[in-house]
């Protein structure tokens, strides 16, 4: 299996659901769950700055290396989730893919 690691930023601003470590990681888990193609290996969170809600490192394993699919899903999720007032409020930059 192949592995894409992605950093995921989380704007302060207007949230219909606030995001959470908690909603984060429930989110993303179902968005990849361990059974699939693309399965979460690990979340890390780390200390958001002023203006970020949250900030999170992302590893998913996958048999197929498409790295922007698995940003895009993890943007849909965040989206469908949380509900943003602004799509810009959400983050996703692929860091390593290996």
């Amino acid at each position: 299996m192949n592995r894409v690691v992605c950093r995921v930023v989380l704007y302060e601003g207007c949230w219909n659901t606030q995001p959470s470590k908690e909603d984060v990681t429930l989110a993303l888990s179902r968005t990849f769950p361990a059974q699939g193609d693309n399965a979460l290996g690990r979340i890390e969170f780390a200390e958001p700055p002023e203006d970020v809600a949250l900030e999170v490192e992302v590893a998913v394993f996958t048999r197929w290396c498409h790295s922007e699919i698995i940003r895009d899903d993890i943007i849909e999720s965040v989206l469908y989730r949380f509900e943003p007032e602004y799509e810009s409020m959400i983050e996703v930059e692929v860091e390593d893919r290996e």
